[in-house]
């Protein structure tokens, strides 16, 4: 499978720009793609870090008529296996932005952001300035979808410095902020390397 090979690859060579240590699951990609598909058409996605494109097949079985989807990706070689492989599926709806999502030039807004990177496999201030990136590209009403490994937290608290520690738990404080600031939901996905949770986080709707 030329996807699962490449992810490896890309792994091994550049884990700063990766993340994740295994592709995720169709079961994960059905449970962050839940609240993008779910919108009314037209829709106009983003989807962030899509890797080898797990995720942005959910989101191109679901395209109709009027539908948008910006898709980002830092990666050369995953773009390249997006444009081979997934992309063209979606035809001129689907449009490929190479680059780091603090950096490529989008368009407007969109009714729902779905990220591809596991937040807590980064620093925390890394983690902090992307998610105040992709809320600042959300309409009102509308939802950001990200994942986390389950207990990955808990388990550098148990085993990391005192670094580690202090940043595992300003993490999980600015997560907790936002969720409460926010409308949230998560949902548990054991079917996936490791196991995560789908979250959702829907911002409060104001006046058009």
């Amino acid at each position: 499978m030329p996807g699962r090979s490449n992810f490896f690859r890309e792994f091994l060579r550049s884990q700063s720009s990766v993340g994740a240590i295994s592709p995720s699951s169709r079961f994960l990609a059905k449970a962050i793609t839940r609240p993008a598909r779910s919108w009314d058409q037209p829709r106009r996605w983003l989807e962030v870090w899509p890797g080898t494109g797990v995720f942005t097949r959910e989101l191109i079985k679901a395209l109709g008529d009027g539908d948008q989807l910006d898709v980002v990706e830092l990666n050369p070689a995953f773009c390249e296996h997006l444009r081979n492989h997934v992309l063209e599926a979606g035809g001129s709806q689907v449009e490929l932005h190479e680059g780091s999502i603090t950096e490529v030039t989008l368009g407007g807004r969109y009714d729902s952001v779905v990220c591809g990177l596991p937040y807590n496999a980064f620093p925390t201030h890394v983690s902090r300035a992307i998610l105040r990136r992709l809320i600042s590209l959300i309409r009102p009403g509308g939802t950001l979808s990200f994942f986390e490994y389950a207990a990955i937290r808990h388990a550098r608290r148990l085993v990391g410095n005192a670094q580690v520690k202090r940043e595992m738990v300003w993490h999980e404080r600015f997560i907790q902020r936002l969720e409460t600031d926010m409308s949230s939901q998560r949902d548990l996905v054991l079917c996936n390397l490791p196991p995560a949770w789908a979250v959702h986080l829907t911002t409060s709707k104001e006046p058009r």
